[in-house]
């Protein structure tokens, strides 16, 4: 098969963006069916094995997709060799993933419910190692990993409308998940390959492993943040409290793939720009918070305006305790979105030790706040704890590239907020007067006009003027 080269930023975050937005409209759709037909206590059990999947699937999905995804981004015509050298290894580590989470469901684990939504949950590590949506991210081709995203999640969707109704049905869910997953997975997998898979070589996986050490430290340190608060909500908590969470959790989650579809748009970018020094970085980081700020902030503003509501009308009124904690965790995803711009620099400069460090900094806030806050405060104390760490890493990530001589420019950030702004005046003076969906869409309509006119399309969404055709066969 025949892959072409890197596109420009505005046609690749359309072609993922759009392709994010369906793939996980449909799986929060999936998941608010699922919490409504469950109930925040089944839910909870879910949302509790997600978190401790979680972990694994990290080792997986983070450093070491981002090492091999940059070196794709150099060398495009080694795409296929470095995908099955990198499948070769995740696989062995999903495997082991699995084996460990099966003796802590059996050992550690008293509940036979839990257990069992745990060992189910598991599964969805084969085919996150199986994923090749970061052999597409480095060529630049997101519209590839867009047909994988769609095809799991809608497949999810069918599989929840048809096959649960109760919560009795509680273990088809993890089964349905595993499908859906594992077809977007052999989808991708055989448009790379084609029909002849390269042979790989476990020497070379484990020299992508050994690079992506850091990088894949900072992200399990990361998913500290994001779960340690989950699973210790499940142990000092209720399965109650763990589904209030985990469904403002979800919308937080929804948001943030979109921030994360920003941030790689310009991966290819970034890399390239490494090697003309620190100037050419700072204008590329620059564009990178533009769209970043342009996307994210009308969404975590408008979502923050609109927090209630929105639990009401996805998940029902069984979900309002949430509410609280989900606007502190959408402020979280603000900051997630800004020193998320910050990683493809660290990676391009080969400083993920010095980004881990940071992570670190901020995975240990959190858990000291967890441990103080969540007894005392609950679902608050959680999402505090969680607002803290971001806020951390925002500083730290600015404070470490200023010493790198890369200057990451804010000045992009300036309309977005003003228009912003005006938007949550609009939604704060109509909100009890109209319906959720006109509100949101008269809030889109009043930011897309104020942009328009102070100044029309911002710099992170202009196409660059000339552009790779890499190619390989």
């Amino acid at each position: 098969m025949l892959i072409r080269g890197t596109r420009g930023p505005l046609f690749n975050l359309v072609s993922l963006g759009s392709g994010e937005i369906v793939a996980r409209a449909a799986g929060f759709v999936a998941t608010a069916i699922v919490a409504r037909r469950l109930g925040a206590d089944a839910f909870g059990l879910l949302g509790f094995a997600a978190a401790a999947v979680g972990y694994f699937g990290v080792a997986l999905t983070a450093g070491f997709s981002d090492i091999a995804a940059s070196e794709v981004a150099r060398r495009p015509s080694a795409a296929r060799r470095l995908a099955a050298d990198a499948t070769v290894v995740r696989l062995s580590i999903a495997i082991c993933g699995i084996g460990v989470l099966t003796v802590a469901a059996l050992v550690l684990v008293g509940s036979p419910v839990t257990r069992t939504v745990l060992l189910l949950t598991s599964m969805s590590l084969v085919p996150l190692a199986l994923d090749t949506t970061w052999a597409y991210r480095g060529l630049g081709r997101n519209h590839m990993s867009a047909i994988g995203l769609v095809t799991a999640q809608v497949v999810y969707l069918g599989g929840i409308l048809l096959l649960v109704r109760d919560p009795t049905h509680l273990y088809r869910v993890p089964v349905v998940l595993f499908v859906g997953e594992m077809l977007a997975a052999g989808l991708l997998f055989a448009l790379l390959f084609g029909t002849t898979i390269t042979r790989p070589s476990l020497s070379s996986g484990l020299e992508i492993l050994r690079r992506s050490g850091f990088s894949t430290i900072a992200r399990l340190l990361r998913a500290v943040i994001v779960t340690f608060d989950v699973i210790l909500l499940g142990i000092l908590a209720t399965s109650r409290d763990v589904g209030l969470y985990t469904a403002a959790y979800r919308i937080c989650f929804l948001a943030a793939t979109i921030a994360v579809a920003t941030h790689a748009v310009f991966l290819p970018a970034i890399t390239h720009a490494a090697e003309g020094g620190e100037v050419p970085i700072s204008g590329v980081l620059r564009r990178s918070v533009s769209l970043t700020g342009t996307v994210m902030i009308p969404i975590v503003a408008g979502g923050v305006a609109l927090a209630g509501p929105l639990l009401l009308l996805f998940f029902g009124p069984d979900y309002a305790d949430g509410t609280r904690a989900f606007q502190l965790l959408l402020l979280s995803i603000g900051l997630l979105s800004l020193h998320g711009t910050t990683h493809n620099v660290f990676l391009a400069l080969h400083r993920t030790k010095q980004e881990a460090g940071i992570f670190a900094g901020g995975a240990v806030l959190n858990i000291i706040l967890n441990l103080v806050l969540i007894p005392r405060y609950g679902l608050a104390g959680a999402a505090i704890s969680t607002v803290s760490a971001e806020m951390l890493i925002v500083l730290a990530s600015a404070w470490a590239l200023f010493a790198l001589g890369v200057r990451p420019q804010l000045e992009g950030l300036i309309r977005p907020l003003f228009a912003s702004t005006a938007m949550v005046a609009l939604l704060l003076l109509l909100s009890g007067r109209a319906s959720v969906p006109l509100l949101v869409t008269a809030g889109a309509a009043l930011y897309a006009g104020i942009l328009a006119v102070t100044g029309g399309l911002p710099e992170g969404f202009r196409e660059p003027r000339s552009g790779t055709r890499d190619r390989i066969s």
